[in-house]
């Protein structure tokens, strides 16, 4: 699962921009996404303290529903925030970034689908709990390992890097443990649950929780990548 590097490219579209007013930079932001990151259902941008004269800008946010990058799951939410934004709007390039932070969320169906559609299960549902479990039940083959169809799968979801693992705790079938050589193997096919190290600017996972059934990875970049 590989999640977009927004923060760059949201910063790069408002060095473009090079609008005097914050509600026309977050037009000039908003245009830019779909071919940038994909087709989604929405893309809402907002700039606080848009200031032409020093080419600068206080807070940029965006928000993506239902962001669907190729290659990726479904982003069901996309949220952005970049603080104390500086450009050269001559060069089209970033001089500053003091702090950015993107929060992705994941619902089960969508991870689910992607997982089948990259070959890893050929049927399976998932479902997260409270505060960072998920559970994977295999309706179909689970590639390069045998177990029964309606197999269990249950572990914890941590961060690892710039990664989203899951520690796989046990493989359950019929109320019966499969092994531990069966967990460490499901464990090694399915992960990196998310990868983020793939990007152009690497994004470091600070936090992994689930909310409401809803898988939530909070991560920033490293300002001074922003700027290079």
């Amino acid at each position: 699962m590989r999640i977009p590097p927004l923060p760059a490219l949201v910063l790069l579209a408002l060095a473009a921009s090079g609008c005097s007013l914050d509600g026309r930079a977050a037009s000039e932001i908003e245009a830019t996404l779909p071919e940038a990151l994909g087709p989604a259902d929405s893309y809402e941008a907002t700039v606080d303290g848009f200031r032409l004269t020093s080419s600068s800008a206080d807070r940029v946010a965006v928000i993506g529903r239902r962001v669907a990058r190729e290659g990726s799951p479904v982003i069901a939410r996309l949220d952005v925030t970049l603080w104390g934004v500086a450009f050269d709007r001559g060069a089209g390039e970033l001089t500053r970034v003091d702090s950015a932070r993107a929060v992705a969320a994941f619902v089960p169906q969508d991870l689910a689908a992607y997982l089948i559609d990259q070959g890893v299960v050929t049927d399976a549902s998932l479902t997260f709990s409270e505060p960072d479990r998920m559970s994977i039940r295999v309706e179909g083959e689970l590639r390069g390992i045998r177990i029964p169809v309606g197999a269990e799968i249950l572990g914890r979801l941590r961060a690892s890097g710039g990664r989203v693992v899951l520690d796989v705790e046990s493989v359950r079938a019929a109320g019966l443990s499969l092994g531990g050589r069966i967990a460490s193997e499901v464990g090694r096919r399915i992960n990196p649950i998310a990868d983020l190290t793939e990007e152009d600017i690497a994004l470091d996972v600070t936090r992994v929780r689930v909310s409401n059934g809803v898988l939530v990875v909070e991560a920033t970049a490293d300002p001074a990548d922003l700027t290079r």
